[in-house]
């Protein structure tokens, strides 16, 4: 039996569902039952094969402007018929990023993220902007193995010159992305996570500025909590490329299958409260896999969705033992179980 939830239980026996919480409630507040069939927006321009040089530096001007800028700004974040508006102050001291969104609608919430290290490159970074220009071929091969990527032309966001960019997946186990990215700074100030399996194409998540100001005057109190009803979320995500991480002689599982293009980006290893976490990225989507070994209740299956995010854990015996595996991320639901029931002991 699978049991198909909208919303993860906050109460259980098991510790690792309230790490696949932690994962999913940064930005997601409200459940929904579907996404919407919303069409990809066409551009009235011609759309054009992106060349390897443009590529490099549009992907690199993004991945530097969204984590260097300082602004504040409101966007909305769309997904399965739920409409959020969110504010946002992003500010930089000290080569450090501060951040604080406020959900404008619904139930007060805020999500502050502090302390995250501007030299820290993680991995995803370094498969989307490579490690200098001597390898900007490699980089671009990589992408376009698993992605074709298109200029879709010139439009306007929050009253800004964009240039949007179409990435469509080239097999079943990733989504697609449009792309609109300011012209001036690099900055990403729209974002259409889009479906490209059956018939059309169904947008799961769409995230947009509605307005920005660049260059805002942020002081420490905007990106401080202002009501006790607020979420500190992890400043460090995915580890920094190059970072001192736990002895891989200490990680006992692996996913005997991966899609094509994704690479292994980091762990955490077991702890008495928590089991073994992984994390995996091809450079534009990432997912966690989570092995909890504590005994365990009678479980089914269980997924769940918000947007793009699926959630699907699965109860799988190995050498007379039981464990749960967990996948969290934004890839498509196929794909998540194919890794899970791949996971299996790393010797």
């Amino acid at each position: 039996m699978v049991l198909s939830l909208q919303v993860l239980p906050t109460r259980t026996t098991s510790p690792i569902l309230k790490a696949l919480l932690v994962s999913l409630v940064a930005f997601f507040c409200f459940s929904s039952n579907a996404e919407d069939e919303l069409p990809v927006e066409q551009s009235s321009e011609q759309t054009v094969s992106i060349t390897k040089t443009s590529v490099v530096n549009l992907l690199e001007k993004m991945a530097q402007a969204n984590r260097s800028l300082t602004y504040r700004g409101i966007f909305t974040y769309e997904h399965g018929g739920i409409l959020k508006t969110i504010e946002v102050a992003h500010a930089v001291r000290d080569g450090m990023e501060y951040e604080k969104l406020t959900h404008l609608n619904g139930p007060l919430r805020e999500v502050i993220r502090h302390g995250k290290r501007l030299d820290c490159q993680r991995v995803g970074d370094m498969l989307l902007l490579g490690l200098g220009s001597e390898l900007e071929d490699a980089m671009y091969s990589r992408l376009e193995d698993h992605y074709s990527i298109y200029i879709k032309g010139e439009n306007r966001v929050a009253n800004r010159d964009v240039i949007s960019v179409h990435v469509v997946p080239k097999d079943k186990y990733r989504y697609g992305y449009l792309l609109s990215i300011d012209k001036k700074t690099g900055l990403l100030l729209q974002s259409l996570l889009i479906d490209h399996s059956g018939k059309g194409n169904r947008v799961l998540e769409r995230f947009q500025f509605v307005q920005l100001e660049l260059g805002a005057m942020i002081n420490e109190a905007d990106v401080m909590p202002s009501s006790a009803d607020h979420v500190v979320a992890s400043a460090e995500s995915l580890p920094c490329a190059g970072a001192k991480q736990p002895a891989d002689s200490q990680r006992q599982w692996r996913a005997a299958w991966l899609p094509p293009g994704f690479a292994f980006a980091g762990y955490q290893p077991r702890t008495e409260k928590t089991g073994e976490s992984l994390i995996y990225t091809d450079g534009l989507a990432v997912f966690s896999i989570f092995v909890d070994t504590q005994e365990l209740i009678d479980l089914p299956e269980v997924e769940a969705r918000r947007g793009a995010t699926f959630a699907y854990m699965v109860r799988k015996g190995i050498d007379n033992r039981d464990f749960l595996i967990s996948i969290v991320g934004e890839i498509p639901s196929a794909t998540a179980k194919q890794i899970a029931h791949s996971v299996a002991p790393l010797q």
